[in-house]
């Protein structure tokens, strides 16, 4: 017999039960299992549809062990990223880009490609302030490819901070006209990864890139 204090406490106790959003491999036997117990034993359950349960079972267990096998490859992956990263950052890398980088007082280099000779071509240099502090200007270029040579000077002879510099590739016609802008290729420094769905680079500290974007890994 429950007594009155019992009778409070039991009243005062409020049983919830939380649903699964999320039904795993065993609650699928779970269910199965408890169907055949509690099923009618004046209309059990027919062959076909016993194998047609059983095959639907055989297809959750089927996307289960899928699912597993996703979770897998996607850890595979994630692990390869990691791998990669930690080969790539400080490594020199080459990509298109306009932005330039200083290290150690020198410039890490870049060039750029001419599809037919040109009679000028100016090279603008530029700090993160949008200040031009450099302009290289070249005559008579041929067509091909050319290596930007900058000593990391601005246009008074002083060494530049290191740093991130912009570059601009302005082609003049003969009455000094600009025809084309360039894209150079320049070579900056893997500083960091972003991981997501893609892996990115980050390059220089400041741009974020695809791994096909880069053309080629240099070294340290």
């Amino acid at each position: 017999m429950v007594t009155k204090v019992e009778e409070k406490v039991y009243q005062g106790t409020t049983l919830t039960r939380t649903p699964k959003k999320i039904l795993e491999k065993e609650d699928f036997i779970k269910l199965f299992i408890t169907q055949l117990q509690y099923q009618d034993p004046m209309n059990p359950i027919e062959n076909h549809e016993m194998a047609m349960q059983l095959a639907l079972f055989n297809q959750v267990d089927q996307l289960f062990s899928l699912n597993d096998s996703v979770k897998d490859i996607k850890n595979l992956i994630q692990s390869f990223s990691f791998g990669m990263v930690s080969f790539l950052v400080d490594k020199k890398v080459k990509l298109e880009s306009n932005l330039g980088r200083v290290e150690n007082g020198n410039f890490l280099g870049g060039e750029f490609f001419l599809k037919e000779p040109a009679n000028k071509v100016l090279i603008i240099i530029k700090n993160k302030t949008g200040k031009v502090i450099k302009t290289i200007e070249l005559n008579g270029v041929p067509k091909g490819n050319h290596k930007i040579e900058w000593d990391a000077t601005d246009q008074m002879g002083n060494k530049v901070s290191d740093g991130n510099y912009y570059f601009s590739i302005q082609i003049l016609d003969g009455n000094g006209r600009v025809t084309t802008d360039l894209t150079p290729i320049m070579t900056g420094k893997v500083t960091g990864a972003q991981f997501g769905e893609e892996l990115k680079l980050v390059i220089n500290e400041e741009l974020t890139v695809n791994l096909n974007q880069i053309k080629e890994v240099i070294g340290g």
